[in-house]
């Protein structure tokens, strides 16, 4: 038989997730909880990567082109819930990166803050569909509404 997670549960793994939740089930007292590798952090990949559950963080090259900057998503800030269908979203308001050149972007993972105790590990990465995005010399944005689902 599969494993089946009830919805409240989904709730609370989502927030393990998202660090939004301290392991006890309590909310952080700061806006970053060790706890669980601190707050996830957003970034964007350059290279033609198609993500598997073999690829690791070495594999993954992030952008490095003029205006970028990762993204640090705090704990505190995701909305999770359930639809009526039963399934379990946290989600992120949109975050833009900003870039002031040329830039090829294939898509985003999201990795554990540098609070971490073994260091970053990478959490979970999506190729965006319709990748690559390309931006031209003069630049410009890309926006994602970071989000997990459970089933």
């Amino acid at each position: 038989m599969a494993l089946v997670v009830p919805n409240d549960s989904e709730i609370l793994l989502l927030q393990y997730i998202v660090n939004s939740t301290n392991t006890d089930g309590t909310a952080p007292t700061t806006t970053v909880s060790t706890y669980s590798g601190g707050n996830r952090v957003l970034h964007l990949f350059t290279n033609n990567l198609t993500p598997a559950e073999t690829t690791t963080i070495g594999a993954v090259t992030e952008a490095t082109a003029s205006g970028y900057a990762s993204f640090t998503l705090l704990g505190t800030a995701w909305s999770i819930g359930t639809d009526g269908g039963g399934v379990t979203t946290a989600s992120y308001s949109e975050v833009t990166f900003t870039f002031t050149t040329a830039v090829t972007c294939y898509g985003y993972y999201i990795t554990t803050s540098g609070s971490y105790s073994g260091g970053v590990k990478l959490l979970w990465l999506e190729r965006f569909s319709g990748a690559p995005f390309q931006l031209p010399s003069g630049g410009g944005q890309i926006a994602i509404t970071p989000k997990v689902s459970l089933e």
